[in-house]
């Protein structure tokens, strides 16, 4: 039987290739995501701290410049947030925009690799059908023979 040949098999490496670096974008989008996640977790939780200082601190007294001092941290930690569910919002549709693209890839790559196992079925069919016609052949020729030593036995 003849060895296989896919006569496109470049075009799937480069298909298997394309698939691959849209994976690893994939996970670099999907780690960018979770590092933005914990930025505004971190910020959200500094909030929240200086909130509930603040509250003690007036609570026992406290001099107003270090009151106005705290309220202007607080302002920019929540601006820091509100910066932070942006740049987490513009993360999400990355990983949105590069699981599509990953998806396509994949899709592009499934399509290549049917057409290559069609074709190596068509392969194998076509070698069964001449391996059969071989052995056909074979045995019309020994059945020839036979019949031929047998007529001149006979006759």
């Amino acid at each position: 039987m003849t060895q296989f040949n896919f006569q496109f098999q470049k075009i799937l490496d480069i298909k298997e290739n394309e698939k691959d670096f849209a994976q690893v974008q994939m996970a670099d989008a999907i780690k960018r995501h979770e590092a933005g996640c914990q930025k505004k977790e971190s910020i959200l939780s500094r909030i929240i701290r200086s909130e509930q200082t603040m509250r003690e601190k007036q609570q026992v007294g406290m001099n107003i410049s270090e009151l106005r001092e705290l309220e202007n941290y607080i302002y920019q930690l929540q601006t820091q947030l509100m910066d932070s569910q942006r740049e987490l919002e513009h993360l999400q549709k990355n990983v949105s925009k590069t699981q599509n693209h990953l998806q396509l890839k994949s899709q592009e790559q499934k399509i290549w690799d049917n057409l290559k196992e069609q074709k190596m079925n068509q392969h194998i069919e076509r070698s069964k059908v001449i391996e059969q016609n071989f052995f056909d052949e074979l045995a019309s020729t020994r059945f020839y023979r036979t019949a031929k030593a047998s007529l001149a036995e006979r006759g």
